[in-house]
This record gives C-alpha cells, structure tokens and sequence, in this order.
C-alpha cells in the first residue's frame, strides 16, 4: 500500500488531532520507501523490537509506544541507537499512545470491555465513555470470582484483586487503561462497583481503599496489546497487507 496513503489513513482513523499528547503520535520514523508491504506491530518501540523487524525485513512498524513518550530526546544514548538502526534498514516507525487507548472500534479499553460482554454474553450492555475511561453497566449479577476464574483467566492474565467495597457480585464495571487507578474516584462517583485497570501507584490504593472501591489490577503491558492487535486486524483486512503482530515484553 502507498505510504503516504496509509498515514493518512491512521491518522484520521485514530484521530490523532482529538489529542494533546506529549508522545508525539503519528509517523515518528519515515524510510525512503513508497509502498509498504510488510508491517510488524509491537505494544513498545525499544531495539530488541527493531532488531526483529530488521531480521524480517519489516518496512513499517506500528507501536502503542513510541520513542518520543513525555518529551524530545536528544538523539544521544539510546534514542541514537533505536533511530540509527531504523535508518540504516530504511524501516518507518508509527505511534498511536493515547488514541489507541482511546479508540471506540480498535481501542485497549474497548477491546477489554467487549471481551467482557462477550464472556458473560450480556444483553443490551449500557456502555458510556469519560475521555479515557469506560463504564459499563448491566441488569444481571455477574460473580466476582467468575470474572477472577473465567474472563481474567481467559486472556491470560495475571491479576491482584482488592475488594475494598467486600463485594460477592457486580451489575457495572470500569475499565481504564495505563496507569487508571485514577478512575476510582470516578467510579465511586458514577456508581460503579468494580474498576478494571492497570498500573498504579501506592498512594491510589490507598485511596481506592478509603473511597472502598474495589479493583481489580493487571499488568502495563499484558493489557495493552488488545489495541495494537485490533489494528493490525483491521489493516489487515481492509488493505490486505502482511501484518504480524510482535508479542515480546522483556
């Protein structure tokens, strides 16, 4: 597919212009190429995943983190060895952070809360959006340990569960992605008995015990990788390009 074409095409389809994000979102790497043929998608852009996508022969790499998070390095340290080897293997570098959480077809968190209804087949779910948080809402009681046992385990991932509120079911569940745990006071707010997220500091959980809002905790990363996944999907089948999608944390 033409490059510049499908640049354009992630970039009105993500949305990039809805956001003020510091990670510079966009096409943060450009190559001499004019058609791409070859894209890998990884949830981080550090050289271990570059060193693949050379070995590979990638053109383009789509990642939930770019090389630019808070602010402009300098092209020194490891900022010079990420882009040198990007440069040297004419490979281009695509980043989407807070848009890809964001996003109501391809996004983390409405990734995650679809699966959620889709597990416990949920009928007529009420499903709202506060910027970056997500809030569902439905008539049946869902166990707290079904969603433990069954739709954590489901997707593999590994959870800390905090019942601050001593909850045994749910009717309304809040997902946020990244570092959430912000969104317990919003919850606590809105009515929600259960907030899904993942990552936090220590000052959160106490606060979320304070508030007893109860929480359930995943990992950065393991949580992450749903948007990226839906995006390649869907370039995949709307462009019908070579996508592969690149699982490696550490």
């Amino acid at each position: 597919m033409n490059k510049t074409k499908l640049v354009q095409f992630l970039d009105e389809y993500l949305e990039l212009e809805q956001f003020e994000d510091s990670s510079k979102n966009g096409l943060q790497v450009d190559n001499s190429k004019k058609e791409i043929q070859k894209i890998w998608y990884a949830v981080d852009a550090n050289s271990y995943i570059f060193d693949k996508a050379i070995q590979e022969k990638v053109d383009m790499l789509i990642c939930h983190h770019g090389m630019f998070r808070w602010q402009a390095e300098t092209l020194t340290w490891l900022f010079y060895k990420r882009i040198q080897k990007l440069i040297l293997n004419d490979i281009a570098l695509y980043a989407c952070h807070l848009p890809l959480d964001w996003h109501k077809e391809v996004g983390n968190n409405i990734v995650l809360l679809n699966k959620f209804v889709d597990t416990f087949n949920i009928k007529n779910p009420l499903i709202t959006q506060n910027t970056y948080i997500f809030g569902l809402k439905f008539d049946e009681k869902i166990k707290i340990q079904d969603i433990l046992d069954i739709y954590c385990d489901n997707l593999w991932i590994e959870k800390q569960f905090y019942n601050f509120w001593n909850l045994k079911t749910v009717s309304s569940v809040c997902f946020c992605s990244g570092g959430g745990l912000h969104s317990a006071k919003f919850a606590k707010d809105n009515g929600f008995d259960l907030v899904i997220t993942w990552e936090w500091a220590h000052y959160e959980i106490t606060l979320s015990k304070e508030l007893k809002q109860s929480i359930i905790l995943w990992w950065h990363y393991e949580t992450e990788i749903f948007g990226v996944q839906a995006l390649s999907e869907k370039l995949k089948k709307d462009f019908n390009i070579e996508i592969v999608f690149l699982d490696e944390k550490y």
